[in-house]
């Protein structure tokens, strides 16, 4: 491979060379190298490709991440924008979007397109107002809408969801039985601070289901949630729903973690129920507790409202001893 060698090459010609070589992350060799290959250009189109370096492929990963979440923002309904058949970001959303953020619509367009840097106090500004995880929006790793697992040991537990430190009771739940197809009876509970909006989505999918068939542990599991709610939960304000996917057969984690929250509240796919008032009662909205398990409603239905119980296997203080 041919070699050029310069001399007596300008301080201050030298001095830019070396700034853009660093801000671009290359050597100062590699930065006169692609200016090279820009300033002639081959006659074959082909070989006119040159490389991106490290920094310019993270900012252009970043930018589809930023048009990729207006597009879905679009698409779920969130915010004020009109749904139309074309969902994918304009200047207007981009002028929107600089309003809620405070800054400035151009700097977000030409994050959008690579050209420049999404800081972590940006990501965190999105995170903030929309709900869109920021290490997704920085890295690409993990979910772009966060989901938390509950009921099971690995996960969140029903009083750390309901109960959050940092909340004092400022929070209404929206606990959503999907219907129908391969997830049906899965619960889905997604919890909105008042004052902020911000909306944290929670998903059963190990500990029980919202059905029949299920065997002890599911159904010990289950009883478990309904004697919180009861005795601990009388307070809050929480509404059922049932939600019918748009395609029955769809795998649940193709949609989980993919959508604004905002997305289960379409009014064509949800709509209110009373499964929660009726199991709450001792009533079975649907055969779900078939095959002699019955008594667990029984259970439900006799506690009293906010009546502390013993933790699962301990005494009662004020049973037998």
């Amino acid at each position: 491979m041919a070699k050029i060698q310069a001399r007596n090459v300008d301080d201050a010609l030298f001095s830019r060379i070396e700034q853009s070589a660093m801000k671009n992350e290359r050597s100062v060799e590699g930065e006169i190298r692609l200016a090279l290959a820009r300033l002639y250009p081959a006659t074959d189109p082909s070989q006119n490709i040159v490389p991106l370096s490290m920094r310019e492929r993270w900012q252009q990963e970043t930018g589809q991440r930023l048009r990729w979440l207006l597009q879905r923002l679009n698409e779920d309904g969130f915010g004020t924008r009109a749904r139309t058949g074309d969902a994918s970001a304009s200047v207007a959303d981009y002028v929107r979007l600089g309003d809620q953020l405070s800054t400035s619509p151009g700097l977000l367009m030409d994050i959008a397109e690579g050209r420049a840097e999404m800081t972590p106090e940006m990501a965190g500004a999105l995170q903030s107002w929309c709900g869109a995880s920021g290490d997704w929006l920085l890295s690409g790793e993990g979910e772009s809408f966060p989901v938390v697992k509950l009921g099971t040991y690995s996960g969140v537990s029903w009083q750390e969801f309901f109960f959050p430190d940092d909340d004092d009771n400022r929070c209404i739940f929206e606990l959503i039985r999907i219907t129908g197809g391969r997830h049906d009876g899965t619960l889905l509970i997604l919890r909105q601070n008042e004052e902020s909006g911000s909306v944290t989505t929670g998903i059963v999918t190990e500990a029980f289901y919202l059905g029949s068939g299920m065997g002890n542990g599911g159904y010990s599991n289950l009883k478990t949630f309904l004697l919180f709610l009861k005795t601990c939960c009388q307070e809050l304000v929480m509404n059922a729903y049932v939600f019918e996917p748009p395609e029955s057969d769809s795998d649940l984690w193709s949609v989980m973690g993919q959508h604004h929250p905002v997305w289960f509240r379409d009014a064509k796919r949800r709509s209110p129920s009373r499964w929660l008032q009726q199991v709450l009662n001792g009533e079975d909205p649907g055969e779900w507790f078939a095959g002699g398990w019955s008594p667990i409603l029984q259970e439900v239905a006799k506690t009293a409202a906010g009546e502390p119980r013993a933790p699962a296997g301990q005494a009662d203080p004020d049973g037998e001893k």
